[in-house]
């Protein structure tokens, strides 16, 4: 374990309603995971400073030996590389989002969506996206993982969102998978996105869900409390606390893991192409497996409409 000095720690007020009431659920590491008693959210107090959490996305982490061991972006690289004519994995999540902006103001007379994502690792999603015909590019803090999006021929900026030139109303779409647990001040950055979207534009997240049954059985213990980079612990409730305050219209906040999407796949329940199956048995069974999951999955899909 990484020794941390006094002096690598900062204690803030809650990023949501600005209270400074934090009281001690978890202890991990160390660390102390707290929750606001004036509206519930649910973070990482005191926490590593700025330049602290940025030597944590190094090469190691990307290649899967940092804080979190769970992810190898670079392996995923090398298995898109070699089997990209039957590499599925998000294709359902591109088909999703197309679905949803099928009809919006946001792009028109056949022009390809403009699609932004935020935190884009090693460019994978990204890649896949463009298959779906997006015009794609990213953002990613780590000139390491971004060298493997230019690579790509995808246009990456190594900023921040903060630090980020984008234009009101340039994107249809903008995706974060993972990372806005990640980010020191999520209100803030959501308002930035929700100016970048275009009217009928969407936003798609992927995080981990605090109210799952295994954090509830696991406690300190669950896998997703990683408190040298997971900053925020989101529920389903304050999810879309966040996205409504931050001015989206039209939010969906749905507990759902790739796995489940790529089994649905893989038993012919999906097709490619298609954000729901056509067939009604198969949409009835694919309502059906999703309700149960919503109950019992670690892990939550967010779309939200500007």
């Amino acid at each position: 374990m990484t020794q941390f000095q006094p002096s690598d720690f900062e204690s803030l007020p809650c990023d949501f309603c600005g209270a400074d009431e934090p009281q001690l659920k978890y202890t991990k590491r160390g660390f102390s995971i707290v929750e606001c008693k004036k509206c519930g959210m649910v973070y990482t107090n005191p926490r590593l400073n700025g330049a602290k959490i940025g030597e944590l996305y190094d090469a190691d982490y990307f290649q899967g030996h940092g804080f979190d061991t769970s992810v190898n972006y670079v392996k995923e690289v090398d298995e898109y590389g070699a089997e990209k004519a039957t590499y599925t994995l998000n294709d359902w999540d591109s088909d999703t989002i197309l679905s949803m902006l099928s009809g919006s103001k946001g792009t028109g007379g056949g022009a390809r969506h403009a699609l932004l994502e935020i935190g884009c690792g090693t460019g994978v999603f990204l890649a896949k996206a463009r298959e779906h015909g997006f015009d794609c590019q990213g953002l990613e803090l780590s000139s390491y993982a971004a060298d493997f999006v230019r690579n790509m021929g995808i246009p990456v900026q190594t900023k921040s969102i903060e630090d980020a030139e984008h234009a009101e109303n340039s994107f249809d779409a903008i995706v974060m998978r993972e990372v806005i647990e990640h980010l020191p001040h999520p209100m803030e950055s959501l308002k930035t996105i929700h100016r970048w979207l275009k009217p009928g534009g969407v936003l798609f997240m992927a995080t981990g869900n605090y109210d799952c049954p295994e954090r509830k059985l696991r406690g300190s213990d669950w896998f997703y409390f990683m408190p040298e980079g997971h900053l925020y612990y989101f529920s389903n409730r304050t999810m879309s606390k966040y996205l409504k305050k931050s001015g989206f219209r039209v939010v969906r906040v749905t507990n759902q893991g790739d796995m489940l999407m790529e089994m649905l796949r893989k038993y012919g329940i999906l097709e490619k192409g298609h954000a729901a199956p056509r067939n009604l048995l198969k949409r009835v069974v694919f309502h059906s497996v999703r309700a149960v999951n919503h109950f019992v999955s670690s892990g939550m899909r967010i779309y939200a409409v500007k």
